[in-house]
């Protein structure tokens, strides 16, 4: 949302609430915090925490797409109804308005500054640079090939499909057709890389390069976020989160579909080959690679850098370490837990942005290649086995929510804000 539209979007609010600087806010920290990804459930319970702490009567119901308020006591309330494009998660911005909260929890802010505060947070949104964006999409695409066993041709391959998505990233943001189509245009590239890249090496195992290309648009943060927003029986916000799911992965296999027609039948005999174990460095470089991806994708303050880093290195090194005890079933679960107890003890005591600690992690950790693996072999028409994928998907997904639901229990957040949820390879 360009600033201007949040200024006549603030503009229109103050129409309704009038001159109420304390209902202000709570629709302000609302919109930005919807605008940063914060899935419903959580949006809901920050708009309400703020409310009772200004002493304001507050009714909401959030949706991917849009908020709903209704402020004020009784018959008098005052209803504003946000119409909303869904948030992209920005951990600078969330830190940012993390800080916001906590001094409007505490007193430590008056209502009208808490809304100036949040009008500058608005006005430093801005997008990645060209090169930044390029580069990190290469970096996440090839540390992806990398953990899924890839060798040098598969890794090759992967980091074009990633310089290549990154540039279309570029295109996309001044060219409105792109950008709606950009699912179906960057599955399309993946698979036409991926057909000729088969053509001149006789070893690609064309699987790793197909997923690992694609994983960072792979909706497996959406998916947990969904699951997650069904486990708080916010029922509405989780099925609609679930359709965007279904319609992305759709749109990546529409991509491939069209892809496998231009190009030929190669892409199509994509097999799940066993994993191939690589060296201890070669996958301690490629989670450093993942974590900067993350941390230039997800706009991380320099200073949270070093945290987003440890948060997947922590999610890595976790999994990886149960799935070689007798539990190995539940590794995500574990992985899960073990990242939530980090970040609720992080949070409290070092004093670092919730979301700084969780999102990355739970990014290594969301299930994005068994998604997609699930639609190629629809594709394939192998019934049996795409089924058997999408189900051990949705599994890791609900280990992921069990677990994060789990260490909120264990060591609850401090001021009820849980942070942000969301394995991209």
């Amino acid at each position: 949302m360009n600033p201007a539209a949040v200024e006549t979007l603030d503009s229109d609010v103050r129409d309704v609430i009038g001159s109420d600087a304390k209902a202000e806010l709570v629709i302000a920290i609302g919109r930005a915090y919807h605008q940063s990804g914060v899935p419903s459930d959580q949006l809901e319970e920050l708009m309400h925490n703020v409310a009772d702490a200004l002493r304001v009567d507050l009714q909401v119901t959030a949706l991917p797409t849009s908020i709903t308020a209704a402020i004020g006591p009784g018959y008098a309330q005052k209803v504003v109804l946000l119409r909303l494009e869904p948030g992209a998660i920005d951990l600078q911005r969330l830190s940012l308005l993390n800080e916001v909260y906590e001094l409007v929890l505490h007193g430590g802010i008056d209502a009208a500054g808490a809304v100036a505060e949040i009008g500058r947070i608005d006005a430093l949104k801005k997008s990645v640079g060209a090169l930044p964006t390029v580069a990190a999409s290469c970096a996440l695409s090839l540390g992806a090939s990398v953990i899924l066993g890839g060798h040098a041709a598969e890794n090759v391959a992967s980091a074009l499909i990633g310089c290549g998505i990154g540039l279309l990233t570029l295109v996309g943001r001044r060219v409105p057709a792109v950008f709606r189509l950009f699912d179906v245009l960057a599955a399309l590239l993946a698979t036409a890389i991926v057909t000729l890249a088969s053509r001149t090496s006789a070893h690609l195992d064309i699987y790793i390069p197909i997923v690992a290309g694609v994983v960072q648009l792979v909706p497996g943060l959406q998916l947990t976020t969904a699951l997650h927003e069904l486990a708080y029986r916010n029922l509405v916000a989780g099925t609609a989160r679930l359709g965007s799911v279904l319609m992305t992965l759709l749109s990546l296999g529409c991509g491939f579909a069209l892809g496998v027609a231009l190009m030929g039948s190669g892409a199509m005999h994509v097999n799940g080959a066993p994993f191939t174990p690589v060296p201890q460095y070669q996958l301690a470089l490629a989670v450093l690679a993942i974590a900067g991806a993350i941390a230039v994708q997800q706009k991380a303050r320099a200073r949270d850098v070093p945290w987003v880093l440890a948060s997947c290195g922590l999610a890595e090194l976790t999994y990886r370490l149960f799935a070689l005890s007798p539990g190995y079933q539940v590794s995500t679960f574990g992985a899960a837990l073990v990242v939530g107890l980090v970040t609720s003890l992080g949070s409290r005591f070092a004093r670092v942005p919730q979301a700084v600690l969780l999102v990355p992690g739970l990014l290594i950790l969301v299930p994005g290649a068994l998604s997609y693996e699930s639609i190629l072999f629809v594709l394939q028409s192998n019934a049996a086995g795409a089924a058997t994928i999408a189900l051990n998907s949705i599994v890791a997904a609900v280990e992921i929510v069990a677990g994060i639901l789990l260490a909120q229990l264990l060591i609850a957040p401090p001021h009820g804000f849980r942070g942000v949820r969301q394995r991209s390879v």
